[in-house]
């Protein structure tokens, strides 16, 4: 859900016999299109995650990496993830999670909008619900979307930053923290800093024989 131009789907999606991958965007889905080669086990198709058109119980795997906390229907986008999923199928999500420290996506103030990184925004949530232009999430707020439709929690955990723009730009604002990796990459071993220092949060459910 939400394959953009199809960089993930492909990795996840490479020991697969069939891949189904959707979003909204039609650029995207053409830089898909373009490099997929046409392969016949991949469908790529223009479709809302509030509106999946296959069966109920049709998909064994199913993932969403940073979409819910951009769908305008939110609700609706995780019945119909959930509706999709076979019994005893799993659902792998990751979402901005809140207790990180940086507002990633900007803000939108009246008619001014924001493009930069927020400091501190995700820990003011009523600000953030007003100003911010994507959502973050709690771990127990994805629980709460999720295991009401008949899903199982199977795991949770936490993903540092990256610094993918340090690699893609030499000027971004990324590329002067690359220092941080090795300290980051040790704050995923201890819990409580995972959880802080933790850009995206990994949720997997399973759903209900």
């Amino acid at each position: 859900m939400g394959c953009g131009n199809g960089f993930v789907t492909e990795l996840v999606g490479a020991e697969c016999d069939e891949v189904v991958a959707i979003d909204v965007e039609p650029a995207r889905l053409e830089d898909f299109r373009d490099h997929a080669e046409g392969s016949a086990r991949i469908s790529i198709l223009l479709m809302s995650a509030a509106s999946i058109k296959f069966p109920r119980d049709y998909f064994s795997l199913i993932t969403c990496f940073e979409v819910l906390e951009h769908v305008p229907d939110l609700s609706s986008s995780v019945r119909e993830i959930c509706r999709v999923c076979k019994p005893g199928g799993a659902v792998v999500i990751s979402v901005p999670q809140v207790w990180f420290p940086f507002e990633n996506h900007g803000m939108r103030i009246g008619r001014r909008t924001y493009s930069c990184k927020i400091p501190l925004l995700p820990y003011v949530r009523p600000l953030h619900r007003k100003w911010s232009n994507a959502r973050v999430f709690s771990s127990a707020e994805m629980d709460r979307l999720f295991l009401p439709n008949g899903m199982e929690l199977l795991e949770t955990s936490y993903a540092s930053p990256q610094f993918e723009r340090a690699a893609a730009s030499v000027g971004s604002w990324e590329s002067e923290f690359t220092f941080l990796r090795g300290f980051l990459d040790q704050c995923e071993k201890i819990p409580i800093l995972r959880v802080l220092t933790g850009v995206s949060m990994l949720k997997a459910y399973r759903k209900h024989p």
